[in-house]
């Protein structure tokens, strides 16, 4: 970023003494300044008269003499004074930033001090023998000195506030690291970092997987790789340093908290975790990623958040994959010796059977054939798999197969192909 430079040319055209001679007056002009500011009662919205005494009329007046004992400064040393006015006043604007306060504060002093100049030079002029061309440059020279100084203020505030954030950003990385940690982490750390981190423990949570939508891309400076903006709302604890972050949502059964994962799904894959008690949120979060897997391979719909809660049958047999492998090799079996595509009809219409209890016409109705065709194949099923077709316990288990088949793979039947021998 360049740094703001002054336009030295208007105090170049001033003598020096005139601000050797203004300087006596710099306390007197901010006292008197200041007691009309206190007796003000009249005023623009935002702009009320400080209290005498408090510490914002302390502030004001320590700024207005500043203000004045730089424009002498800058008087008395055109060409070099400068670099020493604007480290002042950018660590002003640092300060701003970390007291919360806005720079129109500091904006409303400079002019102040500017008025406060004025008036000082022009009850000296004729003391000072100063000619009108003279008094015109300290007008020019004014306005130059206000435009810098409120750049380099707004430039310190600006760079405080960049850091801040990026200080927050790590802050609540961290944090998210400890409460996501087996074990979680020390309580104590917690809470200091919570406290610093500005985001109140809450007593439960909801943990959230991300993925970017297909198609999706655009530049992270943080990671270097490319993926959409992730626009999370403040209250949302989260790492942003992630290819697909992961995050906090805080009491998720408070009103209005489910709202807030909406503005996400607009260019991500957003998958909710069950609400559990703040120890607990590893927990949800690989509930969440689990949900997030399957909702990537096309077993839910997108559109909206998807919370686990919503698909617990799917997200079981998820997590018993390799059992589910196992069983299919024995159960599955019967299909294995078929042509790929009289498997494939054979397994939609076994599916189809198991979960409507062998009714041909309900099944015909889900497979969008007619019952005949339905029974033709259950004849077929029949003399593959014999008495199994029988026992309710086999079938329940062919069913939770298929059904996982399904549900974790790309959802169509030819992904049972990989589940036979």
């Amino acid at each position: 970023m360049t740094a703001t430079t002054l336009d030295h040319r208007p105090f170049e055209a001033i003598p020096t003494w005139v601000g050797t001679r203004l300087r006596p007056a710099v306390e007197g002009a901010a006292d008197e300044l200041l007691c009309e500011l206190l007796g003000r009662t009249d005023g623009p919205p935002g702009d009320a008269p400080p209290r005498p005494g408090s510490p914002h009329a302390e502030r004001l007046r320590d700024g207005i003499v500043a203000g004045l004992a730089h424009f002498c400064d800058l008087l008395e040393n055109p060409g070099t004074g400068w670099g020493r006015v604007a480290s002042f006043y950018r660590a002003a604007g640092r300060q701003l930033a970390r007291d919360g306060r806005d720079p129109i504060e500091s904006h409303q002093t400079l002019r102040r001090s500017a008025l406060a100049a004025w008036r000082g030079i022009t009850s000296l002029a004729d003391e000072l023998d100063l000619d009108h061309d003279t008094l015109l440059r300290v007008v020019e020279a004014q306005f130059s000195y206000l435009d810098a100084v409120s750049a380099v203020v707004a430039e310190g505030y600006r760079a405080e506030c960049g850091d801040a954030a990026r200080d927050e950003r790590l802050r609540r990385a961290r944090l998210l690291a400890l409460l996501l940690a087996d074990p979680v982490g020390d309580q104590a750390t917690i809470e200091t970092l919570a406290a610093q981190a500005r985001w109140p423990l809450p007593s439960t949570v909801a943990a959230v997987a991300v993925a970017p939508r297909p198609g999706q891309v655009g530049r992270d400076d943080t990671t270097g790789t490319f993926r959409p903006p992730l626009p999370v709302p403040d209250e949302l604890l989260a790492d942003q340093g992630m290819p697909e972050p992961s995050l906090l949502l805080p009491d998720p059964e408070a009103p209005g908290r489910a709202a807030l994962l909406d503005p996400l799904t607009q260019d991500w894959i957003v998958a909710v975790g069950p609400t559990v008690p703040l120890p607990r949120a590893r927990e949800s979060l690989r509930w969440a990623r689990d949900t997030l897997v399957l909702a990537r391979r096309g077993a839910f719909p997108v559109d909206r958040p998807v919370r686990s809660a919503d698909h617990l049958p799917s997200l079981v047999v998820f997590r018993a994959g390799e059992l589910i492998d196992d069983a299919a090799t024995t159960r599955l079996a019967p299909l294995s010796g078929l042509a790929p595509a009289q498997r494939d009809r054979l397994t939609e219409t076994l599916q189809a059977l198991l979960e409507h209890n062998f009714n041909a016409a309900q099944a015909s109705r889900r497979l969008r054939v007619h019952p005949q065709t339905v029974r033709y194949r259950l004849r077929q099923l029949e003399d593959l798999f014999g008495d199994d077709l029988r026992d309710p316990r086999r079938c329940l288990e062919m069913e939770l197969i298929l059904h996982a088949r399904y549900a974790t793979s790309d959802n169509t039947p030819a992904a049972v192909e990989h589940a036979v021998p």
